[in-house]
């Protein structure tokens, strides 16, 4: 395009004339009257005049500043400049591939809470043998004895002037309890030893602990560089596992000495029994087998083992040591408190007869006698764990903190000091019947009443114990989405997060696992044996941000 040269000539006189031009910023109002040269224009009420004009301030007078009674920490420009201090919390600048970049982050601190619900598994009662280590017949293919191992120090047959040709695959050591009770005819059955005729319980054999319900609740807040805090406090419902064989009564009826001679026995089946150690030898038995006998409760055998526990725990981030598109790493570093509260209970009732076993039916066989009182014998052991300690780890996040959709994670290691309290009590624990059968019949020294049967014993400890927890999470603004509830406003900052957690705790004393099974005439004690414990958590939550 050309533009022609009388066209350029014509434009820059108009321009000119334009600029000398005398021109007016505003007209004056209408006031009734004369009004006096100077005077300001204020127009009346009801009619548009000109707007007030902000008058300059000094710099070092902020009550000058417009309008009248601003605050003083209004300060002037350029404290006032939104690209300085206190506005800015972190300005980076920052070479990337030879460009350089300048990261300007605005303070801006956002608040979450959150309440949970949990569904939780805490850690099998594990597998502990319910009795003191006992003597037990090896396994012909492996040469290993079978239920619990034994050192091979001091091993030797059975006396064959006691028993007869001895069995292939005996093994004993001088420390161990025979696990046979002395019914009638019962030291000949060596075969059904493990399982049948004489069933030595495990905690094992106890179910399972299901799952439990628990909730906790999480506050904290996330600073606009990445650093923060979270306070976190959770509790659970008890779960327990139980073992039970038989029953202490019949049609709502209880189970007598009487009852059970009424009905020959019939009612009757070892349900289980338990290697004691008594420090007193069997006469019969001591050349092979150490200082205990062995108790049987043929009516009932019962255990079960509770469980309970709480915590809490501080974490604060430090700013993410790895940072891009989507994905942060920040180290954290905290502490935590555990509460952990284990309960093992036994009871067992014993008919106080005598009696053979048929092999096949495992019931009374022939006569019965009775040797001495029906009886209860009762243990309960208790473990209380106040665990607490430093932790660090490390927090990884996949996305960005207002995306829809985002995951989190955490790996945290601690060391922690255990403060172990174990309690346990309980009453009649011990074999009255080979006392009543070989050395005192009729009165056994356990259930005379003029004898203390009943026991207690306490232990307290401080120890260190290891942790660690695994967390993953996802986050989802799903209620953004949904149709009437995204409009209360209750739910603007709300979304929905559900994830897994696993929490290991090392070097913890278990209940059924710190006994020293004694029997009368001595007495169950606390013996420190410790394991790990851990659980599972399902947690499905409501995250409010503010």
């Amino acid at each position: 395009m050309r533009i022609q040269p009388w066209m350029i000539t014509v434009t820059s006189i108009l321009v000119l004339v334009a600029v000398q031009a005398e021109t007016s910023g505003q007209q004056p109002g209408s006031y009734p009257g004369s009004v006096p040269p100077g005077a300001p224009m204020v127009p009346m009420q009801g009619q548009y005049g000109p707007g007030p004009h902000q008058s300059p301030y000094a710099t070092n007078h902020p009550q000058q500043i417009y309008p009248p009674g601003t605050p003083g920490e209004y300060q002037p420009w350029p404290q006032i400049s939104p690209f300085n201090a206190p506005n800015v919390a972190m300005d980076q600048h920052y070479n990337k591939d030879g460009v350089w970049f300048r990261d300007i982050v605005y303070r801006k601190r956002k608040y979450f809470g959150s309440v949970e619900l949990m569904s939780i598994a805490f850690r099998n009662p594990g597998n502990s043998t319910i009795g003191s280590p006992y003597a037990t017949r090896a396994d012909f293919d492996t040469m290993f004895p079978l239920g619990v191992p034994i050192d091979f120090a001091n091993m030797e047959a059975p006396d064959p002037n006691i028993f007869g040709t001895p069995t292939p695959g005996w093994m004993t050591v001088d420390d161990r309890i025979f696990p046979i009770p002395s019914v009638d005819g019962g030291n000949a059955q060596f075969d059904q030893v493990l399982g049948y005729l004489y069933p030595i319980r495990n905690t094992n054999q106890m179910s399972n602990l299901g799952r439990t319900l628990g909730t906790q609740i999480r506050w904290g807040f996330e600073n606009e560089d990445g650093t923060g805090l979270q306070l976190t406090g959770w509790w659970a419902f008890d779960d327990s596992a139980h073992f039970k064989s038989g029953s202490d009564e019949i049609n709502g009826v209880p189970v007598t000495q009487a009852m059970s001679l009424a009905a020959g026995g019939q009612n009757l089946l070892i349900r289980g029994v338990i290697p004691y150690y008594t420090g007193e030898p069997i006469a019969q038995l001591a050349s092979t087998f150490g200082p205990g006998r062995t108790a049987k409760y043929d009516i009932l055998y019962e255990m079960e083992q509770t469980t309970r526990a709480a915590g809490t725990s501080i974490s604060l981030y430090t700013q993410p040591i790895y940072k891009s598109t989507g994905v942060k790493i920040r180290p954290l570093w905290g502490a935590r408190y555990t509460y952990l509260d284990e309960n093992f209970r036994f009871r067992g009732i014993d008919s106080g007869l005598t009696y053979d076993i048929d092999e096949e039916t495992y019931r009374p066989d022939g006569a019965i006698s009775p040797a001495h009182a029906l009886y209860e014998a009762r243990l309960n052991s208790e473990v209380r764990s106040h665990v607490a300690g430093p932790e660090v780890g490390l927090r990884f996040d996949l996305g960005d903190s207002d995306a829809a959709f985002k995951v989190w994670a955490e790996t945290i290691f601690g060391l922690n000091a255990n403060q172990e309290n174990i309690s346990i009590w309980g009453d009649n624990i011990g074999d009255p019947l080979h006392e009543a059968r070989f050395e005192n019949i009729g009165n056994p020294r356990m259930l005379d009443p003029t004898v203390q049967s009943e026991f207690s014993d306490k232990k307290s400890s401080t120890h260190v114990s290891p942790s660690f927890q695994q967390s993953i999470f996802a986050e989802v603004a799903a209620f953004r989405n949904l149709p009437i509830i995204r409009n209360a406003s209750v739910f603007e900052d709300t979304s929905f997060r559900f994830g897994y957690t696993f929490f290991w705790l090392g070097e913890v004393a278990r209940p059924a696992e710190s006994i020293k099974w004694q029997g009368f005439p001595l007495f169950p004690e606390v013996q420190s044996n410790r394991t790990s414990w851990w659980m599972h958590q399902l947690n499905f939550a409501v995250d409010w941000t503010f």
